[in-house]
Parts: structure tokens; C-alpha cells; sequence
């Protein structure tokens, strides 16, 4: 890490609050450039220079460091804005916010879960039925079997006789065939021969 005195930018902000050279290996330049003055003269005030040169260094990694970097400054610029509270109002609001929507994202979780498992009940039903056959579900294929199904193919079952005689005509049981006139002669015929012998 290099300063800034040495450099196109000038000195930090923290070398030209205190009124000093700012050395290339300047430690604080890196964070509080010379733009920057307004957040390093509030947390000067709050942490001075020695106890935040601590606190910036105690993170281990250059990303850690700008990390708690910012947080001071966040820190120092809203104790400048409350005095007696500082950020203390802005956590508290920040951790209710946080429970409330850890709250809705735990009911929406529940609610995900219930409908998940009332779709594969549904599924699992309709997949039961479905391979289930049988039963009125032969009413449309009829065919020779008994029960329901014969009802509209006319096949075997309760329903043994023609079809169309039957329904035609509204009765419930298969009506009997009335035989041939020709038959009828010819058996009239027969039992004259006999009484005549």
C-alpha cells in the first residue's frame, strides 16, 4: 500500500489533518484519500488516529480492511449526527426489519412446502386412478365383458340379446324372438300326418 504524498493525488486525509508528509508507505491512505476529509475529521473525533490505525489493521486481507474501513465511517458519521446514540437507532431498525423478513421468508418457505405436498398427493391420486381400469370406466369401451360396460356395446352381461330390440323397445330384460312363419306351417304339418296314421 502506498500514500498519496509522493503521488498525483497529494497527501491523505489523514496526513493533511494532521499536517504532516504523506510517506508512500502511508497506512491509512489507501481508505481516506484527500477527498475524503469530512469522514476522517468525524472519526478522529470518535476513534482519533492511533485507535483506527488499530482497528484497520487487526483484519487480516485488503478486502477485510476496506470492509471495517467503511464501517467506522459509517459509525463515526452517525455519532456526529446523534451524539448521545450514534448509530444505535439505525441498528435497532435494521435488526427489526431483518426479523421481520426472516419471518415472512420462514411462513413463505411453510407455504411452499404445503402446496409442494398437496400437488403430490393430487398427483399420486390422479396417477392411482388412472392405472386403476375396471369398473364404469369400461362404459365407453364395452366389448364382450360383463358389467357397466356392455350397457352401450351391447355385448355380453345383463344384456344378451339384440341390442337393438331391446333398447328400442325400453325393456329392461333381452325379449324373446317370435319364430319364423314358416316354421310354424311346418310344424302344423307334421302332427297332421301323425294323427292321420
Amino acid at each position: 500500500m502506498t500514500g498519496g504524498g509522493n503521488g498525483v493525488g497529494g497527501a491523505c486525509a489523514v496526513c493533511k489533518h494532521q499536517r504532516r508528509k504523506c510517506e508512500p508507505n502511508c497506512e491509512l491512505a489507501a481508505y481516506f484519500p484527500a477527498h475524503r476529509m469530512n469522514d476522517f475529521r468525524a472519526l478522529h473525533l470518535v476513534f482519533g488516529v492511533a485507535n483506527l490505525t488499530k482497528l484497520i489493521k487487526a483484519n487480516a486481507g485488503e478486502a477485510a480492511r476496506r470492509r471495517a474501513a467503511e464501517t467506522l465511517t459509517w459509525e463515526a458519521r452517525w455519532r456526529e449526527r446523534d451524539p448521545s446514540e450514534g448509530c444505535y437507532r439505525e441498528v435497532a431498525c435494521l435488526r427489526r426489519d431483518n426479523a421481520v423478513l426472516r419471518a415472512d421468508n420462514a411462513a413463505l418457505r411453510r407455504q411452499l412446502a404445503d402446496h409442494h405436498q398437496q400437488l403430490l398427493l393430487l398427483w399420486s391420486s390422479s396417477s392411482s386412478s388412472s392405472a386403476g381400469g375396471g369398473g364404469c370406466g369400461n362404459m365407453a369401451a364395452g366389448g364382450g365383458g360383463g358389467g357397466c360396460g356392455n350397457m352401450a356395446a351391447g355385448g355380453g352381461g345383463c344384456y344378451n340379446g339384440n341390442a337393438n330390440n331391446n333398447m328400442a323397445s325400453g325393456h329392461g330384460m333381452v325379449a324373446a324372438h317370435a319364430p319364423p312363419a314358416a316354421a310354424v306351417a311346418s310344424s302344423r304339418s307334421d302332427n297332421d300326418k301323425s294323427a292321420a296314421r
